[in-house]
């Protein structure tokens, strides 16, 4: 801590005071230091959240913060900018306790701990529970808690063969109500609040009880001392049999695991009482009892037959008489029956010779391979005694009806060798133990030697895959079973092995090859391997592309759609199936030359008015070598041609091996039709016409116009007078400088009332410019016609390089810039005079005008005055054009200098808005006004002296004052 520190010293007369001295105190351990905040942020796995904040008074620099848990500090620290860690090495539902320690230089100082508990889990290490059998239908099954319980058991539960026992928070169970000695599986499993763990199964059998439900014994009288007993196992046996125990009428004859017992020395003709007793480890269980009689002095010890198979249908039967006969044997009785039919044949032999004496028999039409159980019955006249049953079984015999085998053709994996599968069963009559199979191929074909059966297998299995066959051959197969005694064959079993792809592939033959198809012959391959159905022609280029020309069943086809002028690389490609396919050698073919295909029109690069260039691409399809190109040219009519026009004959302009050509001798604004035509040694091709129209250019005067005339009409024609050389605006008809016609007709046919002499000249104007016709007299009276002057000069609208002052933004520039100095003008006027009133003393006197006069009237009859003389042509009896009929009006314009002399500029001025000011008069100003004034001219400029005399022309237009009234006299 920083402090400073002075002295004050007192005596009698005052003090004073010493300057301040600073001292820091030392650190010291950190105070206020608060517990961590704990919060559990996983349960699997359990982690912990540990945070803390920095001490009340830290007393100096924190340096580090250290953590303990359970009272022992972690192996590492923090900084002093750190404040949580996260803890993940613990266990469930276990308590921690976590303290927080942070140091200075001067020490450390722990804070109190703060204790969390974690979260219960599924218990782990849970054993499988120990079980005890208690009896025949009880376990007692016990178990210890899990070793790792991860929380509190909440329960605990068996399952047992799907069923669940719930035994609480016990460790032990009986289970009751089980089956006596049976084996069941037991797994424990215990649950708290964070989940279940199911232990391993454990097995236990029950306690045997006693059997129950023991069937009676079946009685068989054998004889007049003997019974055969045999029984069953009881129906619950509960337990292993131990024993068997069979009591005679309460008497224990016979105990043993035996379920069949022959009951001799016996008294004839006796009823015996039968039991039998099952006995396991737990008790025993009797069965009823059952009663039968023995035959009366019947014979009795009969011993069982002597068997001896003489063959496979045929048994040879031995036996001696009964070891006590008791009398007379009357006949015999043989039982043979067959151990799987369960069929009983019985035979009856009498005695005719010594009944002492052995005895035989020949037993036949049996079946071979057969066990047959038999025995003999030799009864007298009081009873019978039967021996035992004893087997033999019958010779074996070659098999007998054998099946074919099953056959699937396939295909090995990865190639077209073909493979048969074979399967087979047994014979039907096997009449014996089949040894082994055997397998014979054959291959059906026309050569004898070649449809020799082949072994192809010999061995016990009854399946065999053939490997070593041909493609798209007929194969038969045989199996033959054999035994001891012989063999027996199946009928043949036919296939047929799939195909495979051709071979000895040819190349192809080509005849009759023009120059877009060729036919081609193709040869059958030396080995086709299936039926062909399929033929490809292909074509291979030189990258190895292929392309396929043609395909069919046919030997052969026909190729089309060839390139002229071509060589191909031509192969066969022979299909069996869709993917045995084979291609065989390739043959080059070439196509003659054709006719150039594919050539696009000509380009044009320049176009002026009389000339223009052409450029032009070789033809995308030369089909031979191109010789030589040739552009043709015809003039066509305009496609806004009114009148019938016939197009001009086709000349050939360029001729040679170039592909730019330029023409010449072109008439000014004039439709061309054009086209390229391209040869090669074979023929030619042609380009599609194509339409250009030359540049515009000024008209021309090309010949004088005609005039006729008879008692009726006047008829000018100045069809054939000029060269337009651009899209014509109007033609003018003038007579003696007066308009009598303007429009688009070339003809013109003006009534005659009267003998007169005209002053006619055409102009023509385009947008180009105007030309003139000489000014002809022609007389009516005389119909004579002069030339009186020479064609007028050709007056260009603008030239083609028009200057700046001519340009449209320019004038508009000066028009707006003038109206502004105009407007600056008349307001300096306008200010002068309002602040400046005229003494009257000062004023003028006033004039008397004179009388008015007509506008026509101010000059005198020999002057050519200013002003608008208007010539009509009436709207009939008078001179008619063919497209217009309203009235013409004409303005004429004297030369400037007579206008100069007459009116001053302040004249002029007022004249001009005198003239303004008219409202009764209205004057009708043609299009031709303009024309006149501007000069012919199509564009924005007028020229500044044509200005000023058209303003000029209307300043004799006057107006008179009427009245004036002066005041301030």
């Amino acid at each position: 801590m920083q402090c400073e520190y002075k002295v004050h010293t007192w005596n009698s007369a005052g003090h004073a005071c010493s300057s301040w001295s600073g001292v820091r105190t030392r650190q010291a351990p950190p105070d206020g230091l608060c517990p961590p905040e704990v919060a559990q942020v996983s349960v699997n796995p359990p982690k912990v959240l540990i945070a803390w904040v920095p001490p009340e008074q830290p007393n100096g620099i924190i340096q580090s913060y250290r953590l303990q848990r359970n009272g022992v500090l972690y192996p590492f620290s923090f900084d002093a900018v750190t404040f949580n860690y996260t803890d993940e090495k613990l266990l469930p539902f276990s308590t921690y306790s976590y303290g927080v320690t942070a140091c200075t230089s001067g020490g450390c100082s722990a804070s109190t701990t703060t204790s969390i508990t974690t979260l219960e889990a599924a218990p782990a290490g849970v054993h499988p529970p120990a079980l005890r059998t208690i009896s025949a239908t009880q376990i007692n099954v016990s178990w210890s808690p899990p070793s790792i319980q991860n929380g509190e058991i909440t329960q605990y539960l068996l399952r047992l063969d799907g069923k669940e026992y719930l035994a609480g928070q016990n460790l032990t169970l009986l289970v009751s109500h089980l089956q006596p000695y049976t084996q069941y599986n037991f797994s424990l499993v215990a649950c708290t609040k964070g989940g279940c763990t199911a232990s391993m199964p454990e097995s236990a059998w029950t306690m045997e009880a006693p059997p129950q439900n023991m069937d009676p014994p079946k009685l068989q009288v054998t004889g007049s001392e003997s019974i055969e007993i045999t029984w069953k196992l009881p129906r619950i046996p509960n337990g292993r049999i131990r024993s068997y125990e069979l009591r005679r009428d309460g008497t224990i004859v016979y105990t043993g695991l035996e379920t069949r017992y022959h009951d001799f020395t016996l008294t004839p003709g006796v009823e015996y009482g039968y039991t039998v007793m099952a006995n396991n480890s737990q008790g025993g269980v009797l069965s009823p009892l059952v009663k039968d009689r023995t035959s009366p002095s019947a014979p009795s010890g009969m011993e069982p037959p002597r068997l001896l198979a003489k063959g496979p249908q045929e048994i040879f039967v031995t036996w001696d008489p009964p070891v006590r006969t008791n009398g007379r044997i009357v006949n015999y009785t043989l039982f043979i029956r067959d151990l799987f039919e369960r069929e009983t044949k019985i035979i009856h032999i009498n005695t005719t010779h010594n009944s002492f004496g052995p005895q035989s028999f020949m037993v036949n039409q049996l079946k071979p391979f057969h066990r047959y159980e038999v025995r003999i019955q030799a009864c007298t006249r009081l009873g019978c005694v039967s021996s035992d049953w004893t087997s033999i079984e019958t010779l074996e015999v070659a098999p007998q009806q054998q099946p074919p085998p099953h056959l699937e053709v396939q295909m090995a994996p990865g190639g077209f060798q073909p493979t048969v599968s074979l399967l087979w069963t047994g014979p039907l009559q096997p009449n014996g133990k089949v040894l082994y199979y055997e397998l014979y191929r054959r291959q059906i074909a026309t050569q004898p030697e070649k449809s020799k059966p082949v072994l192809a297998y010999n061995g016990s299995s009854s399946s065999f895959m053939d490997v070593e066959l041909l493609p798209f051959t007929e194969y038969e197969y045989q199996v033959w079973a054999v035994n001891s005694a012989g063999k027996a064959p199946s009928s043949w079993t036919r296939c047929r092995t799939g195909p495979a792809p051709p071979e000895g592939l040819k190349a192809p033959k080509f005849h009759a090859v023009s120059a877009t198809q060729a036919v081609v012959n193709i040869s059958a391959p030396q080995k086709p391997n299936g039926i062909v159905t399929l033929y490809r022609l292909f074509s291979r280029s030189t990258s190895g592309a292929q392309t396929v020309l043609a395909e069919g069943l046919a030997t052969q086809q026909t190729l089309h759609s060839l390139q002229p002028f071509t060589t191909y690389s031509i192969g066969v490609e022979a299909c069996t199936c869709f993917s045995c396919c084979s291609q065989g050698p390739t043959a080059e073919l070439r196509t003659p030359p054709a006719p150039p295909a594919g050539l696009s029109s000509p380009q044009i690069q320049m176009l002026a008015s009389r000339t223009a260039s052409f450029q032009w691409s070789p033809p995308l399809s030369p089909n031979g070598v191109i010789q030589s190109y040739e552009l043709q040219l015809y003039k066509a009519c305009p496609p806004d041609s009114a009148t019938p026009c016939t197009p001009s004959q086709t000349e050939t302009k360029y001729r040679g091996p170039g592909q730019r050509a330029s023409l010449e001798g072109l008439q000014p604004y004039t439709t061309y039709k054009l086209r390229v035509v391209a040869h090669n040694e074979v023929g030619s091709t042609a380009t599609e016409w194509i339409s250009f129209v030359t540049q515009k250019e000024l008209p021309q005067y090309r010949a004088p116009f005609s005039v006729d005339s008879n008692l009726s009409v006047v008829c000018v024609n100045w069809s054939n007078s000029f060269l337009l050389n651009g899209r014509l605006k109007e033609f003018v008809l003038t007579d003696g400088g007066q308009r009598l016609y303007s429009g688009l007709d070339t003809t013109l046919y003006i009534p005659r009332t009267a003998d007169k002499t005209f002053f006619f000249q055409v102009i023509c104007i385009t947008e180009e410019g105007s030309a003139k016709t000489p000014l002809i007299q022609y007389d009516t009276s005389t119909g004579f016609g002069l030339v009186l002057t020479t064609p007028g000069e050709k007056k260009g609208s603008r030239s083609k390089s028009t200057e700046f002052y001519s340009e449209l933004w320019f004038i508009v520039l000066m028009a707006v810039l003038g109206l502004i100095l105009l407007a600056i003008f008349l307001s300096l006027i306008l200010q002068r005079k309002i602040h400046k009133e005229p003494y009257i003393r000062e004023r003028p006197p006033l004039v008397p005008l004179p009388k008015r006069r007509s506008p026509l009237n101010v000059y005198p009859p020999g002057e050519t005055h200013v002003g608008l003389a208007d010539t009509k042509i009436p709207r009939s009896g008078t001179p008619v054009s063919i497209r217009s009929n309203r009235s013409l009006s004409v303005l004429r314009i004297p030369s400037q200098s007579h206008g100069s002399q007459t009116y001053s500029q302040g004249s002029l001025h007022r004249s001009v808005s005198q003239l303004m000011d008219i409202q009764d008069k209205k004057v009708l100003i043609d299009d031709s006004l303009w024309e006149t004034i501007m000069g012919h001219d199509s564009g924005l400029y007028v020229d500044e002296e044509d200005l000023m005399n058209a303003i000029k022309g209307f300043s004799s237009v006057t107006k008179e004052h009427t009245t004036f009234t002066d005041t301030h006299l």
